[in-house]
């Protein structure tokens, strides 16, 4: 008798659990320099990640207080952080600059990186000329979303 109970309410955890995800944009208002940091931790003094662009799609995974756990990509290349949820609106509000792919040493294509860091794994490989939208910056380094979706990161002298 049990095994019924423990089924369907497992099946009702999971369901809660992937309901609780919802889209969201950043919204930094009108000023299309401005860009929102996404922190390691829900408080303002935490480590940033990055700091991204109003109209960049996020995934809000958890709210905690003010501040929203949330998914920028998917897969390898996805970046997970808190961001404040006075920032993020329901809809998109302004489309992300789009730059092309360049390389400053002569090569086809440049590596798409998963973290701002020449060190860190590549996801992925861009052509030379290859349209990107720029969804935020970390030091000298551009978070970028690729035609196929995939997030990553450029040195921003990858960039044009």
């Amino acid at each position: 008798m049990k095994k019924w109970i423990i089924v369907p309410t497992l099946f009702l955890m999971l369901a809660s659990a992937s309901a609780l995800a919802q889209t969201a944009y950043v919204d930094n208002g009108s000023d299309p320099a401005s860009r929102l940091n996404m922190r390691a931790a829900p408080e303002k003094t935490a480590a940033s990640l990055g700091k991204f662009y109003t109209g960049v799609q996020v995934e809000i995974i958890a709210s905690e207080g003010e501040w929203s756990r949330v998914r920028i990509g998917s897969g390898e290349g996805a970046v997970t952080g808190y961001m404040m949820t006075a920032y993020l609106a329901g809809d998109a509000q302004n489309v992300c600059p789009s730059r092309q792919v360049v390389s400053p040493y002569g090569t086809p294509a440049v590596v798409l990186r998963d973290s701002p860091s020449d060190s860190y794994d590549a996801v992925g490989m861009l052509q030379v000329g290859q349209a990107v939208s720029v969804l935020g910056v970390s030091g000298e380094f551009c978070y970028v979303l690729a035609a196929d979706g995939t997030v990553g990161c450029l040195a921003a002298d990858e960039l044009r």
